[in-house]
């Protein structure tokens, strides 16, 4: 099983139960709480942020868990937001969606991830309200 994998993975529990997580690669073992390095960054250091690191990032996971369970295909109530990332269609428009789909909510995960990443490059985490309260 690649390491990287298994690493992402612990991390991404450690967010959900809020603990240390410990990490043991061959030569060592290293304890270390969860960092995010997608928080509180300047707009021209985000762009030296890749969609890898963006996307599985502790503050993205949660916002995909709170915005919408995690589910692609949600909508809001009201129907003004869609998608894992609920943006609205202003956002979708702006930030390339349309290429994908009419809607967030039917264009798959990763284009949905895609477009959220661009909006996060402009804008960083503002447009997701709850990552102000979240602590990595």
């Amino acid at each position: 099983m690649n390491f990287r994998i298994v690493q992402q993975v612990l991390l991404a529990l450690a967010i959900l139960i809020g603990q240390a997580v410990t990490v043991a690669p061959a030569s060592a073992a290293i304890t270390r709480f969860v960092d995010d390095p997608t928080r509180n960054l300047a707009k021209a250091d985000r762009l030296n942020i890749s969609f890898e690191t963006w996307v599985t990032s502790p503050t993205a996971i949660y916002l995909k868990r709170v915005e919408s369970n995690n589910n692609c295909k949600s909508t809001g109530s009201m129907g003004k937001y869609q998608g894992t990332w609920q943006v609205n269609a202003g956002f979708w428009k702006t930030y390339g969606g349309l290429k994908y789909a009419k809607k967030a909510s039917k264009a798959s995960c990763q284009e949905q991830d895609l477009v959220a990443y661009q909006g996060w490059l402009a804008r960083g985490w503002s447009p997701w309200p709850p990552a102000k309260k979240f602590t990595p």
